[in-house]
């Protein structure tokens, strides 16, 4: 990648960080490792550049300058774009793509103000650059959103994240794998099942476009939400633009429903494969995280690989179902 140089002189310097990925031999867990991460800069949720904070590196009067470039020759342009969205590599990478997507030119955004036009923007953005990656030889991709630092964002611009990778992705991999198992075993997708099954549940929230919206029976976080892309695709780069409007669209109504319940805060992944199998669907998770200072993320879910939670889906569906 090509490294802003800083000060006022602007301009850019050829950069790159080593990352190493380690797999456990019981459980074949990955870990990324990037150890300049501790050099990444931390904006508090309090940081207003108005008020003589230092400038962020996102808003649209520094995102030039301030920002990495890709390298030349890599891609045609040094930064992507899809409308008013803007992808630029990520400082401090955790595998040799990774992307970082400003989808919003407004520093601070409540989960109420954004518009489906900028998320969309956003997840275009992200398919673009895995798409080239993928010409690259570089298959194996994930679409991230940290929003605010209770969800572990370091920068208070909202921004989605997209990482390409030799390796697969450990959660990933292992939904592909099961849902192989489950096609070679019964003759049909679990994707498709587990949406005819919830159809009429007290879990089914409601559909946009191409995609079902429900809570999952056993939720891996607070107010988590799926949701499953109708079409046999597997990858994200199969969607059409009206498929990724209605991603787009139920992402939104997700987080007005965060929002009116409380939540100020989300994690958001879209788990996408290369696998180009019938038995795998695209399909987007959310979950809200906690409001102050206390964890939600404790000894159980760090190590007892199980979450506890205090609402039943079948509760907080009810409440995010008044948006859709």
């Amino acid at each position: 990648m090509m490294r802003p140089l800083g000060g006022s002189g602007g301009g850019h310097v050829e950069s790159s960080a080593e990352i190493e990925v380690r797999v456990d031999p019981l459980t074949g867990h990955r870990c990324r490792i990037n150890q300049s991460r501790d050099q990444r800069p931390k904006q508090p949720l309090a940081v207003e550049t108005t008020k003589g904070g230092a400038p962020c590196p996102f808003c649209p009067e520094n995102l030039e300058r301030s920002t990495p470039e890709f390298r030349p020759g890599l891609f045609a342009e040094k930064r992507i774009r899809y409308g008013g969205a803007v992808l630029f590599p990520n400082l401090f990478p955790l595998s040799e793509m990774h992307g970082v997507c400003v989808f919003t030119p407004v520093h601070k955004v409540d989960l109420d103000e954004f518009t489906a036009k900028e998320i969309f923007d956003g997840i275009k953005c992200c398919i673009e650059f895995i798409s080239r990656c993928r010409t690259l030889g570089v298959i194996n991709h994930l679409i991230g959103w940290n929003h605010l630092s209770q969800a572990g964002a370091s920068m208070l611009h909202p921004h989605f994240q997209a990482i390409a990778s030799r390796h697969p992705f450990s959660s990933i991999l292992k939904l592909v794998e099961l849902s192989r198992s489950y096609h070679a075993s019964t003759k049909s997708s679990y994707w498709e099942v587990l949406v005819r099954e919830e159809r009429g549940s007290s879990r089914m929230i409601g559909t946009t476009g191409g995609f079902n919206w429900l809570a999952p029976w056993s939720p891996t976080g607070s107010y988590e939400v799926m949701g499953v892309c109708s079409s046999p695709k597997s990858s994200i780069t199969e969607l059409g633009d009206a498929e990724v409007m209605a991603l787009a669209e139920g992402i939104l109504k997700v987080i007005n429903g965060y929002w009116a319940a409380g939540a100020i805060s989300l994690n958001m992944a879209i788990f996408s494969s290369a696998c180009e199998g019938e038995y795998f669907r695209v399909h987007a998770r959310l979950m809200a995280r906690p409001i102050g200072s206390i964890s939600d993320r404790a000894f159980l879910e760090l190590y007892g690989n199980e979450v506890g939670i205090s609402v039943p889906p079948e509760r907080y569906a009810g409440w995010i179902r008044e948006k859709f």
